[in-house]
């Protein structure tokens, strides 16, 4: 009996391989949702539908409600991996592409076929708030290294990241990272190879109390005519 593609998403887990052109290989943990907003995106850039702008970014939503974007002009190869549910641990957990996590007692140590090991990360307090890895060089001063970590940025300091990327208004030049006590950086969105980072950036409070908050009641507005 065959199954249909709805059945078959409730059965695996997905996971997201990017090959890069300097070699390296990130890994993230998917949903359907974000899968099928992929597939669609790179599809129709391989139809060679001249109506389409070229994307320069991928971007989408990994483990742990975390946002990832991807300078497509770095990429070599996109690849939609899946595992069945029943075979594997902690489905979402998220992959520690950078080893940018200690080890602990919450972490999940996974040996690669190369013998190298990596890490499972089960909850969000072991990742820093940012993690942008850019074409550069460490400078010489060793003020910091490649990729760059953040851990105190301001809530919603990337606010309309996502409209810009949806090609809903112009993208940024800069990205403007402001710390809690108020110090701004200023990275080029062209030099950025990938980026990562949580989801409260995006949104001063959480998306689904802002949706709240601006829902409003006609009786609060008396004298008002709003049938069309």
């Amino acid at each position: 009996m065959e199954i249909t593609a709805a059945q078959f998403d409730k059965l695996v887990a997905y996971t997201l391989r990017v090959e890069m052109i300097n070699g390296k290989v990130f890994i993230y943990r998917i949903d359907t949702e974000n899968k099928e907003y992929l597939m669609n995106k790179l599809g129709g850039r391989s139809e060679g539908d001249e109506a389409k702008d070229n994307l320069q970014f991928l971007y989408f939503e990994t483990s742990l409600r975390r946002y990832v974007i991807i300078n497509t002009a770095e990429i070599v190869r996109v690849t939609f991996c899946f595992d069945f549910l029943e075979q594997i641990e902690n489905a979402n957990a998220y992959y520690d592409n950078f080893k940018v996590v200690e080890k602990d007692t919450s972490l999940v140590a996974k040996e690669s076929a190369d013998g190298d090991t990596s890490l499972y990360v089960l909850e969000d307090e072991y990742l820093p708030q940012a993690i942008i890895y850019h074409k550069g060089t460490s400078p010489e001063d060793n003020y910091d290294a490649n990729p760059l970590l953040y851990d105190s940025l301001s809530e919603g300091c990337l606010g309309l990241f996502m409209l810009e990327l949806d090609d809903e208004i112009p993208l940024r030049q800069f990205i403007n990272l402001i710390d809690n006590d108020g110090e701004e950086t200023f990275i080029s969105l062209e030099q950025i190879i990938l980026m990562e980072f949580e989801s409260k950036l995006l949104y001063e409070n959480n998306p689904e109390e802002i949706i709240e908050e601006d829902e409003f009641n006609e009786d609060d507005f008396p004298g008002e005519n709003f049938e069309e």
